[in-house]
């Protein structure tokens, strides 16, 4: 194991403490599989939003460093949608998330240290925060960055896997992220008996950060969804394709996908009562002990040398489910208004380990890992 550290959930996301600087100071920073680096919010800051915890004080570190514009990192072509700003002589960032969330600030050299690794990080790259775009939780100082890439953790560690467990939203319960020299043996008893699943993963240059899945469909009570492959991806279709995102809660279909299993829905909740809708969430119901809800399954290509072609991930109520108020429960599937890409949002992990393998570019999802 290359190092490991504690992660907890917060509201409908997952976060955790690094330690950074010297002397160290410790910052809170949200998980997240699709950002290319990792930032927290820095002193001096001419435009942070609130947060609970003080900023990180650049002048308080004496082993921080501002990275050079012309640095090789920051001249780094693969960088240059994230870095391209460089009018001056440090490094700009400006990163973009979906809910039309950002960040801007300069990116420096640190220590990096882990709360239950002994290994230290000597050049850490990371951004520091001094205005932002859209919302953030005032507990969060910053996101920690697994996406693709040079400079997301994984690869600044040379990590051959990295893996986390989504506890259940309102879990007391720490989980941990860990990252690995080494790959970590596959369980072939939970291969057999399908508790664990290999899926392959794709790059799409389109979308450089994201992990993507190679998607096969959504049933419906065992029904595949009548979806033509291209709006899952398949091919060359830069514009779409499937990923996970456990910043997102609900999972988000392309309205083409999403009118195809909203007819199966209301074909198959009729022995449900309907409540109205909330929010962008269209299928919600009275909740009651009796009730039988449609089982839904996601379907991948198998990641597996041995075995089927296609390999299903069956959720249980409680990861198809938002519980939005006393007594009301709504499907967490939504219509992805204004993108072709479908994504797999965290609800539907609730209580799943996901081990990414980098050197096999493969998915392993274990369910009730947590």
């Amino acid at each position: 194991m290359g190092a490991m550290v504690d992660t907890y959930p917060i509201d409908d996301s997952y976060a955790l403490f690094l330690w950074i600087g010297t002397p160290v100071q410790i910052v809170f920073v949200q998980l997240d599989i699709g950002s290319p680096i990792t930032w927290t919010q820095c002193d001096p800051c001419s435009n942070c939003y609130p947060m609970q915890r003080s900023p990180f004080n650049t002048k308080e570190s004496s082993t921080l460093r501002e990275l050079g514009c012309y640095s090789e990192t920051c001249l780094d072509p693969r960088m240059k949608e994230l870095l391209g700003n460089c009018t001056s002589w440090t490094c700009k960032y400006n990163v973009n998330y979906g809910k039309e969330s950002s960040s801007f600030g300069t990116m420096v050299i640190d220590t990096l240290n882990f709360e239950h690794s002994n290994n230290e990080v000597k050049e850490f790259i990371m951004g520091c925060g001094d205005s932002y775009g859209g919302p953030y939780r005032a507990q969060i100082s910053g996101v920690l960055g697994l996406g693709r890439g040079p400079l997301s953790l994984q690869s600044q560690l040379n990590a051959k896997a990295f893996s986390f467990c989504l506890v259940s939203f309102g879990s007391q319960k720490a989980s941990t992220l860990e990252f690995y020299d080494k790959v970590p043996q596959i369980d072939k008893h939970g291969l057999a008996n399908n508790s664990i699943i290999m899926v392959l993963l794709k790059e799409n240059s389109g979308y450089p950060n994201y992990y993507f899945l190679q998607f096969v469909g959504v049933s419906i009570n065992g029904f595949m969804l009548d979806v033509k492959s291209r709006v899952w991806g398949y091919g060359l279709n830069y514009d779409g394709g499937v990923i996970l995102d456990i910043g997102s809660t609900a999972t988000y279909l392309p309205r083409e996908a999403y009118n195809v299993f909203k007819l199966e829905i209301h074909k198959a909740d009729h022995n449900l009562t309907r409540k109205p809708a909330h929010e962008d969430l269209e299928f919600c119901y009275k909740d009651a002990p009796s009730n039988v809800y449609p089982s839904i399954a996601l379907h991948f290509e198998n990641g597996n040398v041995a075995g089927e072609n296609f390999v299903s991930f069956n959720m249980n109520n409680d990861q198809m489910l938002f519980r939005v108020d006393e007594g009301t429960v709504c499907l967490s599937f939504v219509e992805g208004k204004h993108t072709n890409l479908t994504v797999i949002g965290s609800n539907q992990l609730q209580g799943t380990q996901l081990m990414i393998d980098l050197t096999k570019e493969i998915l392993v999802l274990t369910q009730n890992k947590c």
